[in-house]
């Protein structure tokens, strides 16, 4: 991840604020649902998955709750999300999927599926 990305990450610390504890975790939860789409666990995306686990105020005790989540209940509320929630979450997907230089058809289908049932009219661009 490059200085810029790094610093892209906080460029939405509103968005953050905004998110209670059950829409955090459903937003990890579908970025976890995209790291393991493509069946290969990338350092960068552990990392990355680490580094919005610390931005968003998530405890390591946080992870049994996402990894127990249901990725369709985590639809649901980001379904609900505000229109910038929305931006934002879409964004965090983007970082997801590019992160680690390798992007799957695997995600990208997880990345359509979500903006299309979510209602977030921003397709994916390599």
């Amino acid at each position: 991840m490059n200085k810029n990305e790094r610093k892209s990450l906080f460029l939405h610390k509103n968005n953050i604020d905004m998110l209670n504890y059950n829409q955090k975790i459903a937003v990890m939860r579908v970025l976890l649902d995209i790291i393991y789409a493509d069946g290969r666990v990338d350092s960068r995306e552990t990392s990355l998955f680490c580094k919005l686990m610390s931005e968003l105020d998530l405890s390591e005790e946080s992870k049994e709750q996402i990894q127990r989540k249901s990725s369709l209940v985590s639809l649901l509320d980001i379904k609900n999300f505000s229109e910038e929630q929305k931006v934002y979450f879409a964004e965090l997907m983007d970082k997801m999927i590019k992160v680690d230089e390798d992007i799957n058809v695997n995600e990208v289908v997880i990345y359509d599926v979500v903006m299309d049932y979510c209602g977030i009219p921003i397709p994916f661009t390599p």
